[in-house]
């Protein structure tokens, strides 16, 4: 009877080390680089909702590796780390989060990171630069609100999102790549120069541009076929 008691107390501890018990995260259900800052890989694929915050080993990850959270179709809800720096290739791709709050760490949003996610809403915060090509495609999401440290919007970033109809593009950003938006009718941009385009937009009937700066923008070799539907800010 002892030894069946020792077994029992020694069978709690390891489940006590091993899962959190507030979250019910195991360290069986993740990946982690040496250091401990990269998650590499989810492997948990009946996970629905994830708190990376709230877990003592997963709030010091700074990067969500390539591919780590990809094909997971049961996840609906993360609450990102609010240290993350990077989100890297296709680490949401195919996930059906809903939806996802950027902490303000977060620098750099790779390439296809939540390509064909179910997203429909997203808050970038004060800190991100760089959102690189295919970022969010095939994304619905309504709104966007871009930080005002954006500087880069990669091709096809925002393609095929179908229900947004008007953005705003800071007066930081440096460049949009090509077909970065589909199916936008108005864009204001709040920069006193043009950023470098390639045909970032399928669709558009109007663009606004700041006062006294309509020529600049008509000029611009960017711009040019966008020239008579560009107009100055009210």
């Amino acid at each position: 009877m002892k030894k069946i008691f020792l077994a029992l107390i020694a069978t709690a501890t390891f489940v006590a080390c091993n899962k959190d018990k507030d979250n019910g995260i195991s360290s069986s259900d993740y990946e982690l680089s040496t250091n401990g800052l990269v998650l590499a890989k989810w492997k948990n694929e009946n996970t629905t909702a994830l708190d990376m915050q709230a877990d003592p080993t997963l709030k010091e990850v700074k990067t969500i590796g390539q591919g780590a959270f990809a094909g997971h179709k049961n996840l609906k809800i993360i609450t990102l780390p609010t240290q993350l720096i990077t989100i890297e290739k296709e680490a949401f791709f195919s996930t059906s989060i809903k939806s996802i709050f950027i902490p303000s760490g977060v620098r750099v949003i790779k390439q296809d990171a939540f390509n064909a996610s179910t997203l429909t809403s997203v808050q970038f915060s004060e800190g991100l630069t760089d959102i690189e090509e295919g970022g969010f495609v095939g994304c619905q999401i309504p709104l966007l609100k871009f930080p005002e440290s954006l500087q880069s919007i990669g091709a096809r970033a925002f393609y095929n999102n179908k229900v947004i109809v008007e953005v705003v593009i800071p007066k930081n950003v440096q460049n949009i790549g090509f077909r970065a938006f589909s199916n936008l009718t108005t864009v204001t941009f709040k920069g006193i120069n043009p950023p470098k385009v390639n045909t970032p937009f399928e669709s558009v009937t109007r663009i606004f541009v700041p006062k006294g700066r309509l020529e600049v923008y008509k000029n611009n070799e960017g711009f040019k076929k966008y020239a008579n539907i560009i107009s100055e800010e009210e």
